[in-house]
C-alpha cells in the first residue's frame, strides 16, 4: 500500500491519534476516503477517455498529473484545516 509497511502504518496512526485526537481522526479519515474515491473516479474517467478517444499520450499524462495534483492539494488542505481546528480548540480549552 503506497510502499508503506504495516509497522509504518501503525506508527503513522499512533502519531495521528496523538496529534488529532480520537474525535478528529474519523473526520480526517472521511476526507482521505473522499479524496481516494475522487482519484479512483478520475482514473476510471481517464481510462474510458483513453479507450474511446485518440488522445496523445502527453495530453493524457498532463490530465492525469493535473487531477492527481488537485486531489492531493484538496486532501492536504483538508488535513491542515482539521489540524488547525484541533489546535485552536486546544488553545481555547
Amino acid at each position: 500500500m503506497f510502499g508503506v509497511g504495516s509497522s509504518e502504518l501503525v506508527i503513522i496512526l499512533i502519531i495521528a491519534l496523538l496529534i488529532l485526537g480520537p474525535k478528529e481522526i474519523p473526520k480526517v479519515a472521511r476526507t482521505i476516503g473522499k479524496g481516494m474515491r475522487e482519484l479512483q473516479r478520475a482514473k476510471d474517467e481517464l481510462k474510458k477517455n483513453i479507450e474511446f478517444e485518440d488522445n496523445p499520450v502527453s495530453e493524457i499524462r498532463s490530465d492525469i498529473t493535473d487531477m492527481i495534483n488537485e486531489t492531493r492539494d484538496d486532501i492536504q488542505n483538508e488535513f491542515k484545516s482539521a489540524v488547525s481546528e484541533k489546535e485552536s480548540e486546544k488553545k481555547i480549552s
